[in-house]
């Protein structure tokens, strides 16, 4: 019996990462299933977003926020964060992805004594629902921990590219 290597195969895509992300995503252990062993990955400036498809910055874009993150841009950095959700918005896809559980944005504080924002869990929830019918072309996606939003970015770049980027205009008008 022999035992086959399995085969490199390299994604047929880049997944590009604002250069400004301070702890990306590494895309160095793929999805069992994905059907790849490797993703190019590209750091370089968005303007809207952390993560995108190489050539398709304009289209698809992904913006992710640790918990903290979510509730500082809620709060303080209100007005800039809404003026990158309306950005978003104006894409075919996009998506806010948050690295915890729906559970946990509700009650951030519950079980941590390092908690330190003022901002109230209800408004935050307010304003999901709010943003979410205003802009109805982003996504909230909470994920429960960095490693599930690491693969729920590879596998929206992969569905993006798949089912969109990757398809030809004029298959798409026949599809129309």
């Amino acid at each position: 019996m022999s035992t086959a290597k399995a085969k490199f195969k390299l994604a047929p895509f880049t997944i590009l990462v604002d250069s400004r992300e301070q702890w990306p995503y590494r895309f160095d252990s793929l999805p069992a299933g994905c059907g790849f062993s490797a993703v190019r990955v590209v750091r370089t400036f968005l303007p809207t977003g952390d993560y995108s498809v190489a050539g398709h910055e304009d289209r698809f874009a992904v913006e992710r926020k640790s918990l903290e993150d979510l509730y500082a841009t809620l709060g303080q950095g209100r007005s800039r964060f809404e003026a990158e959700v309306e950005r978003l918005n104006q894409m075919e896809f996009a998506a806010v992805l948050v690295e915890a559980d729906l559970r946990e944005v509700w009650r951030p504080a519950h079980g941590r004594p390092d908690w330190k924002s003022r901002l109230v869990p209800r408004s935050v929830e307010g304003t999901i629902v709010a943003w979410s019918i205003r802009y109805p072309r982003v996504h909230w996606w909470t994920v429960g921990d960095r490693r599930a939003g690491e693969v729920r970015v590879f596998g929206a770049c992969e569905k993006f590219w798949k089912y969109v980027a990757s398809t030809t205009t004029s298959t798409r008008e026949a599809l129309e």
